[in-house]
């Protein structure tokens, strides 16, 4: 296990002054001296561990980036989703969403699903390689890369910009073939949702480097015994999610097919603005909150509150999320 700095490589990055030190919870001075008014900004780690049959589940958060509430829902009328919003107290200006990522230690290997928003995208993530080592793991350790789709928050992270290169050296990464051929085509940017055409020089940038490592693959190919790939269209056009069995555990990992605790299962029809199919990426989740309430799957969101694990129960015509906190040991 590597020796931690007392401040992490993305404070390097971006700031070098005492402030920025402070901010990252560095001790400069003995704590009885800060003026009771300073403020680290600071959480615990985050991450959240629990078993799942013969595997270990760690949950490890990146951060969360914070959006404009109108991208939860396209289609329809601003006023209604503000409506929605505010009678759930929610911002109806913003959005935080959370930034989960899981890792699978099957016993034998250390299985990662997506790397993150890397250190530059937004000044609130690119926590995941300090969360890491908060929960005993270096990214030396990481045996395996699971690609779910090329947008910045899951791909930044494959690339390290201090080192300039890979910031999980030792790894293999899967992403689907389809998936793989749009986000490194040369017209990728024209193909995009308007504002979303800078994601294109950031995905060649970090899937590039690791074109050599990266086996393409297809839904319903298995990365490793008990865990396999599923198809999830319609958020990007070869977004993937994940299905991890051991014993008669099933664990469903979702990606960005949903990605809101109360829009995704109270309105499942609703089209955010990131999805670049909109119906198809309905139907997709239609299709897998169905099969999480009906073969009571343990669920993980990317997305959804930290550390977005829970269950879908049925409610009505549509679904309501449940998070399983109080019911994990090891």
């Amino acid at each position: 296990m590597r020796k931690l700095s007392p401040f992490s490589r993305r404070d390097m990055l971006k700031a070098g002054g005492a402030a920025a030190l402070l901010a990252a919870g560095a001790q400069l001075v003995p704590e009885e001296a800060l003026a009771k008014s300073d403020k680290t900004h600071a959480q615990a780690p985050g991450f959240f561990r629990f078993a799942h049959g013969d595997f270990e589940i760690t949950v490890v958060s990146d951060g969360n980036l914070v959006l404009p509430a109108n991208f939860m829902a396209g289609n329809v009328p601003e006023a209604t989703l503000k409506a929605f919003l505010n009678s759930n107290y929610l911002d109806t200006q913003s959005h935080l969403s959370h930034v989960n990522l899981t890792l699978i230690n099957t016993g034998k290997e250390m299985i990662l699903i997506d790397t993150g928003c890397g250190p530059n995208f937004q000044d609130t993530a690119g926590r995941l390689v300090d969360n890491l080592a908060a929960a005993g793991v270096s990214p030396e350790q990481i045996d395996k890369i699971i690609i779910t789709h090329g947008h910045p928050d899951h791909v930044f992270g494959i690339i390290d910009e201090f080192e300039d290169a890979p910031r999980f050296p030792n790894a293999e990464y899967y992403m689907n073939a389809d998936e793989w051929a749009f986000w490194t085509a040369d017209d990728t940017a024209s193909k995009l949702p308007d504002g979303f055409v800078a994601f294109a020089a950031g995905a060649k940038r970090n899937l590039l480097p690791v074109s050599g490592r990266t086996k393409r693959i297809k839904p319903g190919d298995e990365v490793a015994p008990g865990i396999k790939v599923i198809e999830s269209f319609g958020h990007t056009v070869g977004h993937v999610s994940v299905l991890a069995q051991s014993n008669k555990s099933q664990l469903l990992i979702t990606g960005d097919a949903i990605n809101h605790a109360l829009i995704s299962f109270d309105h499942p029809d609703w089209q955010p603005k990131v999805d670049m199919d909109g119906e198809k990426a309905v139907a997709t989740r239609k299709r897998l909150l169905d099969m999480a309430a009906s073969e009571r799957l343990t669920v993980v969101g990317y997305h959804l509150p930290f550390p977005g694990v829970g269950h879908v129960a049925r409610n009505g015509a549509n679904y309501r999320w449940v998070p399983a906190l109080w019911q994990w040991t090891l």
